[in-house]
């Protein structure tokens, strides 16, 4: 792997950057994203942030967010590709094949146990929130890091934590959130965008789809399902489902929660999550991945036949 100082050097010879974002866009994607394209330009680096979807409402109130792009420009001079909180080029969804044909210097930055090093270059260390590894960046690219800028890196770190609340919160954690709010971000304001705020339709979405929870394994496991149907009948878009699984996590007996999200025809985009249980080896038997506590995968198939297997893999890593 890459070290921190040689990241920071090759970076700043780069003539101008494109950084990618993952599918599904959370906020630690978004906010490191947003936040790398201020550190690189604060180096004399140009750089434009490129994301599969448009970014989610909930993030928008970043400053940067609004030049976040979805079409890629191939003759805007790029000399390097930066992926960023992205564990495997499958979740750069359509810019995946642009990344790895690239004829221009590749690089990932990411916190996922699960990266497979698909760039060039790999900076990969395991933090609470890749937001972190930006910020560690910032400071040896000696980067002005601005209110706008805290306030991206804040928020990746407060999403991706859970506002602190996750098991994968270290003091390092803590030091930087401080550091952060000492330069300008506003924890109040991104608290309220990232968890409180909500429109009507999510709000009735989510009671759709909490009343009909499943329980497996005598209640240690719970799984919600969120139908195309049930997107259309409240009119929530996928983006909004964001958090319905940490609701379920706080269930008293639940140690793994599942989240079964139909995306296509028996297609169905799942996300784990577990109080100890290693559910990156439940994501990886479908070929995902993420974190020990927090991973996710995809699997293809009739709805009944997909909620049995991801159970009974899931099953596996219960308590008996």
């Amino acid at each position: 792997m890459i070290s921190l100082k040689t990241l920071a050097e090759k970076l700043r010879s780069e003539k101008k950057v494109a950084l990618f974002c993952h599918i599904y866009p959370d906020g630690d994607t978004i906010g490191s994203a947003v936040a790398l394209g201020f550190v690189l330009s604060d180096a004399g680096v140009p750089a434009d942030v490129y994301c599969p979807a448009e970014v989610p409402e909930k993030y928008k109130f970043l400053k940067g967010s609004e030049s976040v792009k979805t079409e890629f420009n191939r003759d805007a001079g790029y000399t390097a590709y930066v992926a960023v909180d992205c564990a495997d080029v499958s979740r750069l969804g359509k810019f995946g094949e642009e990344f790895t044909g690239a004829r221009v210097t590749t690089y990932v930055i990411d916190h996922h146990i699960s990266n497979t090093r698909f760039a060039d270059y790999n900076y990969v260390a395991d933090r609470a929130a890749n937001a972190e590894n930006v910020f560690m960046l910032a400071k040896e690219l000696k980067a002005d890091i601005t209110p706008e800028t805290a306030n991206a890196l804040a928020t990746g770190v407060v999403s991706d934590t859970g506002n602190f609340k996750h098991k994968n919160v270290t003091p390092d954690t803590l030091r930087i959130a401080a550091e952060l709010v000492a330069c300008g971000a506003d924890l109040n304001n991104i608290y309220f965008n990232c968890f409180s705020s909500q429109s009507p339709a999510r709000a009735k979405l989510f009671g759709l789809t909490m009343e009909k929870i499943r329980y497996f394994k005598d209640g240690k496991i719970a799984l919600i399902t969120i139908t195309r149907d049930a997107l259309g009948k409240t009119g929530a878009k996928n983006e909004e489902t964001e958090g319905f699984i940490e609701f379920i996590m706080g269930i008293k007996g639940v140690e793994i929660g599942i989240s079964v999200m139909e995306t296509d025809d028996d297609v169905y985009k799942i996300s784990l999550r577990s109080v100890s249980a290693d559910v990156n080896a439940v994501a990886r038997t479908f070929g995902g991945g993420g974190h020990v506590l927090a991973s996710g995968c995809r699997i293809c198939g009739e709805y009944e036949e997909a909620v049995d297997r991801i159970t009974v893999e899931a099953g596996k890593y219960v308590s008996d």
